[in-house]
């Protein structure tokens, strides 16, 4: 049989290839004439480069840029084979490189700014931005800047590029915005569709996991919302009309304002770079998986994805918790999921085991589908 491998990031516990690597290592030890091929995936967010580079193969690049909280930090990105980039804002502007105790109305996607310059000085006229995984709310207030837009207060002076600094914005100068912007293709991998401002946008929905206190909340919604009229006072662009605008702290509605950015499906996204079709034109089966498989994951999450376009191939599921009925697995175009992680452990527990409970699944699987 030839079996595809193509697992989500099992959160806090494996990477896209490492979970990949041990569904593969359970499907051999049973059928050892298997081939099965592992495509390491991302949505955008933490791991998005890995899974380009495991994939399509290319180079990283490393520099040193603005962190979250205006200090120098090491950041990567990748230059695939075919000439794109891939920057992962997680790498610069996220939650994993910010300092303990950080708060989105003091930090800044200065940093992705940075990325985009660097690799548009490696010749790149396509970027893929993903912009999961963030510390900011300052609506690519920081990524602007550092590309050369002007934000200035009513003396004239910059503003600080930040979810607080908004407040005193009151003019937007493009002067020196970078001139290879207008010739270079932003593609944003983003799924999530939230506005940018209100119930549903950037401050209300994102901002408390980022350290926002409720008082917080109203004054980064507050700012967004003068920055979005502000911009379109300027820039000419409605950023509260766009669908996805809220994602990243509101990243999503700066690179379509500043950078015509499409924002577009990460899981799409990856699974066309790694021609998926192709891929899996001639697979007897396809196996994926992700943390928990529940209602969730029907929202449009990978493993929904893969069913949608694996072309009438089996698909099945491996994951740490399978939250949904047999009517539902098959609805959306299962014909097995299998449950990993042992009930009633904590997540201590289950990290420690989660590659050995991967491999031992995927015997199941294997096992099943040797006695069909």
């Amino acid at each position: 049989m030839k079996i595809v491998v193509i697992p989500d990031k099992f959160k806090g516990t494996l990477s896209s290839r490492e979970a990949g690597e041990a569904i593969r290592r359970g499907i051999i030890e049973v059928m050892p004439l298997s081939s099965v091929k592992c495509i390491s995936v991302a949505d955008g967010g933490d791991g998005t480069v890995e899974a380009y580079l495991s994939s399509v193969g290319g180079k990283r690049k490393y520099l040193e840029v603005c962190g979250p909280n205006f200090k120098p930090i090491r950041a990567c990105y990748a230059v695939l084979p075919c000439g794109r980039a891939v920057i992962e804002m997680a790498q610069s502007s996220g939650m994993g490189v910010a300092e303990p105790g950080s708060n989105p109305v003091f930090t800044t996607s200065y940093g992705v700014g940075e990325l985009i310059k660097d690799a548009m000085d490696e010749g790149c006229r396509e970027i893929i931005v993903g912009i999961g995984g963030s510390a900011t709310n300052d609506g690519g207030v920081g990524m602007a800047a550092a590309l050369g837009a002007r934000f200035l207060n009513s003396n004239g002076e910059d503003i600080e590029p930040s979810g607080g600094g908004l407040s005193s914005l009151s003019r937007i100068d493009l002067g020196g915005f970078d001139p290879r912007v207008a010739s270079t293709k932003f593609l944003v991998a983003c799924d999530v569709d939230n506005p940018l401002c209100g119930e549903n946008g950037a401050a209300a929905v994102f901002a408390p996991q980022k350290g926002a206190s409720a008082e917080d909340v109203v004054l980064l919604d507050s700012n967004l919302r003068h920055f979005a009229q502000t911009v379109k006072r300027f820039v000419g662009v409605d950023l509260l009309e766009i669908k996805g605008g809220g994602a990243a702290g509101g990243l999503g509605a700066g690179l379509k304002a500043f950078c015509g950015a499409e924002l577009t499906s990460g899981t799409e996204l990856l699974l066309d770079t790694v021609e998926f079709e192709k891929e899996t034109a001639d697979a007897d089966l396809i196996v994926t998986g992700e943390g928990s498989f529940d209602s969730q994951s029907l929202g449009g999450k990978l493993p929904l994805g893969i069913s949608r376009r694996s072309g009438g191939t089996p698909v099945a599921i491996i994951a740490g918790r399978v939250e949904l009925s047999e009517e539902e697995i098959k609805k959306a175009g299962f014909f097995a999921a299998i449950e990993s992680a042992e009930r009633g452990l904590s997540f201590d527990k289950i990290k420690k085991t989660a590659a050995e409970d991967l491999k031992n699944a995927a015997i199941r699987l294997a096992k099943m589908i040797k006695n069909v």
